[in-house]
């Protein structure tokens, strides 16, 4: 995966967005990293399990708080860290 395309994936699941709220939930039913992928390929996402593993890597886990919302992105970088 490109940085383009990583940028993409980040700018249209962080925050107040649809597909943040889809993939924050969706998360929650995901067993592995091949059901992200398969959830992002159905969204016009062409990314594997080691893309996302590369950029869970990279991306700075999110200070802890109890009233913090995690958006969908953060969500899926935890859950791929966690995999």
């Amino acid at each position: 995966m490109t940085n383009a395309d990583m940028d993409r994936l980040k700018a249209d699941a962080s925050g107040n967005t649809g597909l943040s709220a889809v993939l924050a939930e969706a998360v929650e039913r995901f067993s592995s990293t091949e059901d992200a992928v398969r959830f992002l390929a159905s969204r016009g996402f062409e990314v594997t399990a080691s893309d996302l593993a590369a950029a869970a890597g990279d991306a700075e886990a999110p200070p802890e708080a109890e009233e913090s919302e995690e958006d969908g992105y953060g969500a899926l970088m935890r859950f791929v860290r966690q995999s």
